[in-house]
């Protein structure tokens, strides 16, 4: 397929870096040229870059000094930043303007490439650290493996040159100086989830991804065989402790009060209070596992039945014992870390009980 090559630009007061990356670019075999260029700058960085640029004609003169038709006025694009009320920003001066510098730079990489056809060239040169740095993170979450970072890496004798935009045709020496650092970025596009809506939701709803995959191991319940697992390892639970764990892993799945939210985190909404696990509605989820692990016909599962059904539910004080044999069960099976056992939040007379572990690690057959 061919891709329609798009160029990004951040820039501060170095209008120079776009005619530098191009002319990088259209030197490379096969060479690469824009179908477009966005360029994203404050209201001084567009002063500079339309003098520099367009009315000394650096940009048109770098396509005919290489023999290119120049690129067409109406796919040369120039945003400039605002602040919260609409107004263009002279400046990025406040901690205001820099988090609506990175929401759109952002939100403008998300916007490009959902085009399959689009490849994105973007150059981290030319505008502040903080740009540059919104618009690598911007790659990372929204980049395909096609897309480009790239950083022009020009000598300082010429880099403190105002009047030097690109090697001129023939000047050799130069021209071997002037060169373009291709840049690797993690792509977390296919791996993780972004329901944020500005930059510091989107990078915290990408952390909370790489933790996820890095630090839970997907728990496993297959009550047909009684048997658990936590990433590798087997946990050997008795019947009743297993539809315990269970009822609680059913919780996380099917008793969410906030399904919008792409990631558990640390919500613990859907852990129960003592006093409702030892409810009706719980002894029939338990005793549904029990039949399952059992039988319709099993003694156990009477027992079980004729002990507990007219209590209403299993007795808290049995409850508690249950929970604190399955965390021990967990451990001596070499389980680590807090996410699989049955945790109590919340006060004393008023805890819940639950498991941390993310719903969407838990499989349950």
């Amino acid at each position: 397929m061919k891709f329609r090559e798009i160029f990004v630009f951040v820039l501060g007061k170095t209008p120079q870096v776009v005619t530098e990356t191009l002319y990088c670019l259209m030197h490379r075999d096969p060479p690469i040229l824009p179908d477009e260029i966005h360029v994203l700058t404050t209201v001084e960085g567009e002063r500079l870059m339309r003098q520099g640029l367009l009315e000394e004609g650096h940009l048109e003169g770098l396509f005919r000094d290489y023999g290119y038709d120049p690129l067409a006025p109406e796919h040369f694009h120039v945003v400039v930043f605002t602040d919260d009320k609409g107004r263009p920003l002279q400046d990025i001066r406040t901690t205001e303007d820099n988090e609506r510098v990175g929401d759109f730079i952002t939100s403008f990489i998300q916007r490009l490439s959902q085009k399959p056809e689009v490849r994105l060239h973007c150059s981290l040169a030319g505008g502040r650290k903080t740009m540059g740095f919104y618009l690598g993170m911007a790659l990372s979450l929204f980049g395909r493996p096609w897309d480009r970072l790239y950083h022009v890496l020009v000598p300082p004798e010429l880099e403190s040159r105002p009047d030097f935009y690109y090697p001129l045709p023939g000047s050799t020496t130069i021209r071997d100086a002037v060169q373009l650092a291709e840049l690797p970025f993690v792509r977390l596009r296919e791996k993780v989830t972004l329901a944020g809506r500005s930059f510091k939701e989107m990078v915290a709803d990408g952390q909370k991804a790489v933790d996820l995959a890095t630090f839970q191991s997907r728990v496993r319940l297959d009550l047909g065989q009684g048997r658990l697992f936590i990433g590798d390892k087997e946990v050997s639970l008795p019947p009743v402790q297993l539809a315990l764990y269970r009822l609680l892993l059913l919780q996380k799945t099917k008793g969410c009060s906030r399904p919008e939210r792409p990631y558990c985190g640390d919500c613990t909404d859907c852990f129960l209070p003592l006093a409702e696990l030892s409810g009706p509605e719980p002894y029939r989820e338990i005793l549904k596992g029990l039949l399952a692990l059992y039988g319709p016909r099993s003694g156990q599962v009477e027992r079980f039945r004729t002990k507990w059904e007219p209590l209403g539910g299993v007795s808290q004080e049995v409850l508690l014992q249950y929970i604190s044999k399955i965390n021990r069960a967990l451990g001596e099976a070499g389980v680590k870390g807090a996410f699989y056992a049955i945790s109590a939040v919340g006060r004393p007379r008023q805890r819940r009980y639950g498991v941390m572990v993310d719903r969407s690690l838990i499989e349950i057959q």
